[in-house]
């Protein structure tokens, strides 16, 4: 997967949505769901997004399953720093 800059942009905004619906509190699960029917974004974008964000540990897979792979996530310490930025 090559990771460009429309990538970039769009991992920053699905890490702002995070933020905003869990009212920047660390561990609280957000539905993968509710993140993508406020982003309007694609099943495999969102998926490679989660993946990508959890790498660089700004969130944390938190459950398995549903139409997205993933059910839920939750922002971490280091993913509410960079969400402020």
């Amino acid at each position: 997967m090559i990771i460009g800059d429309n990538f970039n942009s769009k991992a920053k905004q699905l890490l702002h949505k995070v933020f905003e619906i869990g009212e920047g509190e660390v561990d609280k699960r957000i539905s993968v769901q509710l993140i993508c029917e406020e982003l309007v974004l694609d099943k495999t974008e969102v998926k490679n997004l989660i993946e990508y964000l959890d790498s660089k540990e700004y969130l944390k897979i938190e459950t398995f399953g549903g139409p997205f792979l993933y059910g839920d996530v939750s922002l971490t310490k280091k993913g509410l720093y960079r969400a402020q930025k």
